[in-house]
């Protein structure tokens, strides 16, 4: 530490390494974006990564700075770091100092993507994207900087790493350009394949055309493209974007809501591929319920109709694991089929798919001709019963289960909480002991407060009041009508996720849930 040439040795490496890192942050940023090698791993690890590399990225270029301080020959201080146009140092040009300024600038661009990017649940979406496209600027700030203010500019070997890693992050942008027209053509082939046909829907149903941005979780007007039988009693259904253009993204384990003509909301599964942007893909199986949701869309639902739909939602994502061990229950391996295909060949998963007969299973052929011993079909018409227990006890894989209550309360009880995931459409029954009681809800935009009445729904005591918030099933399976806590003890009786993970992420769904005291605060 006493040689004079120390911090600027370690001003050096910082600096370099942080720009390379930044620029694999950027590669894996674009990747993400566009899904381009979706064989390398699940989204869930692409995220993880972007945001390792990111925070690495930060705390180099920290020390980067820090080290500017401890140089005896540039001697910098606070206000050099911190002010553009400030920082000079004995013998630097005018080009130099212009530089340097542009370093500042790009300390301070980089850092507030990166601030925003840890609050990114909790910004307008379109907001934080646009902040986030500010570390493209950021990057190429950041290289004018090091090739005008660097020591070792002119060294062979910086020029190489320079070359490196500008045309890295060129040759991303050029992917994910690429990728985006490919899919925007192929959007635009698919609306020209159902335009007649919506065309003469329009002509008999009075719609109004709704169409959100891009990525919007909104009701959006969308059109059937084509409908395929899957399996006795199992409907495959293709909808695309009314006009052409792309949907908004989803990851593996999502589902979106149909609001049905009738007035009624049926959440579905998305089943499809998850970097197929040109339209969504579900089954939906007639359960011949007496609300009769399926059966209308059985009976009336063809290619060419025009329906609204919302989301899509995700209240059951693929987190990262080493070994994976899928179990669905009849209709319920529609999630699962999508976490499988956005799964890489390396990863290690089984699929028990269970169900009465290979007559009424979805996507049974299919998925045991494309991955064979890695696939279990187990028909209870012919063999019976299934053993779970002996399966559930022989691995300590995560566990992903959609299927009928009996199955999934079964999976929650036999396996660690922390390993056992679950998707349900149909509610659990929970109820408030000693029963339900008025208390009141205190908005924390205004401070307005509304009393809700024993035998009445937060979403109703609102809506009532002129507050709305957006609500589709009204039994607490969907999450459309999440709300964010700002203060008091909810009692949640839905179910979308556990409890524990609802008092982490601080929501609660008020079509269902309710507060656990007189008051509670809603960001409403």
């Amino acid at each position: 530490m006493n040689d004079p040439h120390i911090w600027w040795y370690v001003s050096r490496v910082s600096a370099l390494t942080a720009w390379g890192l930044m620029s694999f942050s950027l590669v894996w940023g674009v990747l993400l974006s566009s899904r381009v090698f979706r064989g390398l791993d699940n989204p869930a690890w692409l995220k993880d990564l972007h945001k390792y590399l990111s925070t690495l990225t930060v705390l180099l270029a920290s020390v980067h700075t820090l080290a500017l301080t401890l140089d005896p020959y540039v001697k910098f201080d606070a206000a050099d770091l911190f002010i553009p146009g400030v920082a000079t140092y004995q013998g630097a040009t005018e080009l130099i100092n212009l530089a340097l300024a542009v370093g500042v600038v790009a300390m301070w661009v980089m850092s507030v993507v990166y601030l925003t990017s840890l609050v990114m649940d909790k910004l307008p979406r379109a907001l934080w994207k646009a902040i986030h496209y500010a570390s493209y600027f950021a990057f190429f700030a950041i290289g004018i900087h090091a090739a005008f203010s660097g020591t070792d500019v002119g060294s062979w070997w910086y020029a190489a790493i320079s070359i490196f890693v500008i045309s890295m992050a060129m040759i991303a942008l050029m992917i994910r350009f690429a990728v985006i027209s490919l899919r925007e053509r192929r959007a635009v082939a698919d609306a020209k394949v159902s335009e007649l046909r919506r065309a003469a829907q329009a002509a008999r149903d009075a719609v109004v055309l709704e169409n959100p941005d891009e990525d919007s979780r909104d009701k959006r007007t969308m059109v059937v493209q084509k409908v395929t039988s899957l399996a006795k009693n199992v409907l495959g259904i293709r909808l695309i974007p009314v006009g052409g253009g792309r949907t908004a993204w989803w990851d593996a384990g999502s589902h979106i809501t149909l609001h049905l003509p009738n007035g009624m909301e049926r959440q579905y599964s998305l089943c499809g591929d998850s970097t197929d942007r040109a339209g969504y893909d579900i089954a939906v199986l007639d359960t011949h319920g007496p609300e009769g949701g399926s059966t209308w869309i059985h009976n009336n639902v063809k290619a060419g109709t025009v329906m609204t739909v919302s989301g899509p939602r995700n209240h059951f994502p693929l987190v990262p694991a080493r070994t994976y061990l899928f179990i669905a229950g009849g209709i319920g391996i529609t999630p699962i089929r999508a976490m499988i295909e956005s799964l890489p060949a390396k990863r290690d998963w089984h699929l028990l798919y269970l169900g009465k007969n290979k007559d009424g299973m979805a996507f049974a052929d299919e998925v045991v001709a494309e991955h064979g011993k890695r696939v279990t079909v187990h028909e209870s018409d012919t063999t019976g019963r299934f053993d779970l227990s002996r399966l559930l006890e022989s691995t300590n894989a995560d566990v992903y289960c959609c299927g009928p209550e009996t199955l999934m309360s079964e999976i929650e009880q036999r396996v660690e909480r922390n390993r056992a995931h679950v998707e349900r459409f149909n509610p659990v029954l929970r109820e408030i002991e000693g029963g339900a009681r008025p208390f009141v809800v205190r908005l924390a935009s205004s401070g307005k407060k509304v009393n809700v009445a024993a035998n009445v729904s937060i979403t109703d005591a609102l809506a009532k009041a002129g507050v709305s918030i957006d609500t589709s099933c009204g039994k607490g399976v969907c999450g459309t009508c999440e709300t964010r806590i700002v203060d008091g003890k909810p009692s949640h009786l839905d179910s979308v996720m556990s409890d524990a993970d609802k008092d982490k992420l601080g929501v609660m769904y008020p079509c269902v849930s309710r507060a656990d005291g007189a008051e509670i605060t809603l960001d409403a």
